[in-house]
């Protein structure tokens, strides 16, 4: 009851900055367990499902190399995938309408979780990454639904709220049956919160296990989307946030009067920030274009593409010539380096990858990627590496062995899972 006032709470103050900034969509009510005629009677039609909660577009991409094992190992249940972010409800529906169900994740309100879970009737609930919403466990636990956390990491920035939760979140996650966790340091943190250490496993990161070189279109294509001409060569600033664009832009005007043929594609984390980038390319000078208005424009002038779209980043990875990994830069905790290093592609991240720590000390350890200190050290970096194409050649191919060296998470936790669905 007091949980549900804190949440009422902060659910009121938080209501004005959903509708300004436009998160507030026609599927909001889904939120509250209302859906709409076809949806209702495709939850009403079936029971035993299991239930996928991937709050946004990173974990979404995680289901690529799950949901494929689940269905071969348990053809017989249905498959439900929850998000909370738009973006991610979006990519999960493009990748994965026919296998699943795709949801938004209700709101941790007692009333409408007891109406989502009789409304989906899970015969087991996986949580990707740390996602521990108290009233949904508490429910699932009294109908004796099991749950499980797969790819499970606490970063360096949320242990300290989590641990002044600790005496609250102890009842609550002791109710989750396994955990497996990213690795020992991830271990170590949730059994110091309260899951009983025989719960406790560490299965690896499934990052390394996404399917990311299958879905690939072919060169041409993905050349002709972006704008690029035969010979150019492209930078690609992914997954970037406020603050970095401008130094990015700013450095590519500078590589660009050594390097003519030289392209950028700037990848914001976040897609409704484009107009705000558009115009912080224009105080440099530069000229950009929205990667959705390519097909109608001529083709002139923009050196610089906007990624205004969900779901081609991987594929524009795959013709990268240099990956530069957003986030990182400014105190945000970086992105996932990864899917750039299974197409063997040179990769740069600032200082700031607090929230990927293992993942970029394993690339740093094996030469697989560069860290810059500052915007100065990012510009003779690019400098060095446009210069020396066998250091190029030579950072992709470790990127990649990392990658390969450290696949086979997605398995385990396939057999974690395996041991609560005999």
């Amino acid at each position: 009851m007091l949980y549900d006032l804190g949440f009422f709470i902060f659910s009121l103050l938080y209501l004005p900055a959903l509708i300004f900034s436009g998160k507030l969509h026609r599927e909001f009510g889904e939120r509250f367990g209302i859906y709409d005629k076809t949806k209702e009677r495709t939850l009403l039609s079936g029971e035993g499902r299991i239930w996928i909660q991937a709050v946004s577009v990173g974990e979404v991409a995680l289901c690529k190399s799950i949901i494929p094992l689940l269905k071969e190992r348990f053809p017989v249940n249905d498959i439900v995938i929850s998000t909370i972010t738009k973006a991610g409800n979006i990519l999960a529906k493009k990748n994965f309408s026919k296998d699943a169900t795709i949801i938004y994740f209700p709101l941790d309100f007692s009333a409408i979780v007891k109406k989502t879970v009789k409304a989906i009737k899970p015969k087991l609930y996986i949580m990707i990454e740390t996602e521990i919403w108290p009233n949904l466990l508490s429910n699932l636990a009294s109908r004796s639904i099991p749950s499980i956390l797969i790819n499970g990491r606490i970063s360096d920035r949320s242990i300290g709220r989590y641990r002044m939760a600790a005496p609250f979140l102890k009842n609550i996650i002791s109710k989750i049956s396994i955990f497996c966790m990213q690795d020992n340091i991830d271990a170590d943190r949730i059994i110091e919160l309260g899951a009983p250490v025989e719960k406790v496993r560490v299965t690896g990161n499934m990052k390394f296990d996404a399917q990311v070189l299958t879905d690939v279109k072919p060169e041409d294509v993905i050349r002709e989307s972006l704008g690029l001409k035969v010979g150019e060569e492209l930078i690609i600033a992914g997954s970037t946030h406020s603050g970095e664009e401008e130094i990015i832009a700013d450095i590519f005007k500078e590589l660009s009067w050594e390097y003519p043929n030289l392209m950028l594609l700037i990848a914001p984390r976040h897609v409704d920030r484009v107009s705000e980038i558009e115009s912080v390319i224009k105080k440099t000078g530069l000229e950009s274009i929205r990667a959705s208005k390519i097909k109608e424009s001529s083709g002139k002038g923009a050196k610089i593409v906007l990624l205004d779209t969900i779901g081609q980043l991987n594929d524009a990875y795959s013709i990268a010539t240099i990956v530069f990994i957003g986030g990182s830069l400014v105190k945000h905790g970086g992105h996932n380096p990864i899917e750039p290093a299974a197409f063997a592609k040179t990769i740069l991240f600032g200082p700031h990858m607090f929230n990927f720590k293992y993942i970029a000390d394993v690339f740093l350890r094996n030469k697989g990627a560069i860290q810059v200190l500052n915007k100065e050290d990012l510009r003779e970096k690019f400098r060095f590496l446009f210069k020396n194409a066998n250091a190029r050649t030579a950072l992709g191919a470790n990127a990649k062995k990392v990658v390969i060296e450290n696949r086979g998470a997605t398995k385990k936790n396939i057999e974690a899972i395996s041991q609560i669905l005999r």
